[in-house]
């Protein structure tokens, strides 16, 4: 065990243009007795050396660096190298306010929670804010109370994320992901590291800002292999909460919703992909008719619970059959908003006077004319 009292552990992959930010940020924090733990997974840009460059300043730093392993293999040898009392979890393309470390410790120190929990503003690129988590009131839970109030912080999304929370290192040390987890290792991680907790300790305070970049197209994965790939992190989640005695009809109720999401999006993907309509309905109808979503759907339908589902994603659940109905809804949207942005661009060509009898006669005619 280290001298200081918190490690800071930050995985970094091909993240140079953000990280002289988040080193500002860094030190800046009012709570300065941090250790900072970096694993550079096999960065090909300047990632690595700018971390190195950075570590040569300050001792608190220090940097691992490791062939591209993957997001859930350099998870766990992170963990694996932690030695002080605490430990907090950092994304090198994120920001935080001065006080993150403050507030977390002050939290910690008032309940003696095995876990804190403070709250997360999602923000553009841009940096205007896009969503943020739900206020919720300060409060300290016990292990009695994990079944009642899990179910919300899923809801929350709170459960979802390593980041804008305090662990005990102690707890971390036997929690390991499978390495061949895609995504949901931190969901993973978290519930595997309620299993041994006692209590959770929740702030007013929002310290954190998540920043939605310009990533993958929606079409980068598609299919069949996309949901099973996210509905493995929800089963996980059902299989913990019954060894665990948390899987109430609450519980049920909050993953079945996360499952049926699942495949609406896996449904979106499809739809906004390149391939032939027979295909697409074709794949769609792969995920509507798997079993592991005619389970959750009839689930919640035989128990008159699919309007949960409405209440937490502002749409309808897609039923077993409407696959076909859904991905032509979809199509026709897409159809439609290139149509307009076409227009919008000839506007731009044409003067006003040409644009305009040409677009009355379009009308008229009801014909399509190519720019």
């Amino acid at each position: 065990m280290n001298d200081r009292k918190v490690t800071i552990f930050v995985t970094v992959y091909n993240i140079e243009k953000h990280l002289d930010r988040f080193f500002a940020y860094l030190k800046a924090q009012t709570y300065t007795d941090y250790e900072v733990l970096i694993i550079d997974d096999g960065s090909t840009d300047n990632s690595r050396a700018i971390c190195e460059e950075h570590a040569k300043t300050d001792d608190r730093i220090r940097v691992i660096s490791v062939d591209h392993i993957g997001i859930s293999a350099a998870r766990n040898l992170v963990l694996s190298k932690l030695d002080t009392p605490f430990a907090t979890s950092l994304d090198g393309d994120d920001y935080f306010d001065k006080d993150y470390l403050k507030h977390l410790m002050d939290a910690q120190k008032k309940y003696n929670a095995d876990l804190v929990l403070s709250n997360v503003i999602l923000v553009y690129e841009d940096g205007t804010e896009r969503n943020r988590f739900a206020p919720r009131e300060e409060g300290f839970y016990e292990a009695k109370d994990f079944p009642r109030i899990l179910p919300a912080l899923l809801i929350e999304e709170r459960m979802n994320y390593l980041y804008a929370k305090l662990y005990k290192t102690e707890l971390l040390k036997n929690v390991r992901v499978e390495p061949d987890v895609m995504q949901g290792s931190d969901t993973m991680i978290n519930f595997m590291y309620l299993k041994n907790a006692r209590s959770i300790a929740i702030t007013e305070n929002y310290d954190y800002y998540y920043v939605q970049y310009q990533k993958r197209s929606v079409t980068s994965y598609t299919g069949a292999d996309y949901f099973k790939r996210l509905y493995r992190i929800n089963q996980f989640l059902l299989d913990k909460t019954e060894e665990y005695g948390w899987l109430n009809d609450e519980m049920l109720r909050v993953i079945d919703c996360r499952i049926l999401h699942v495949g609406r999006n896996t449904l979106l993907r499809i739809a906004k992909s390149q391939d032939s309509k027979q295909n697409k309905y074709l794949r769609a109808s792969d995920v509507t008719n798997s079993e592991e979503y005619l389970c959750s759907y009839h689930r919640l339908k035989n128990r008159d619970q699919l309007d949960s589902y409405r209440d937490r994603y502002n749409d309808d659940p897609i039923a077993p059959g409407e696959e076909k109905t859904y991905i032509d809804h979809v199509s026709s949207l897409e159809k439609e908003t290139k149509m307009n942005d076409r227009l919008k661009q000839l506007r731009l060509k044409c003067p006003d006077p040409v644009f305009n009898i040409w677009h009355k006669l379009r009308t008229i005619t009801g014909t399509e004319r190519k720019d």
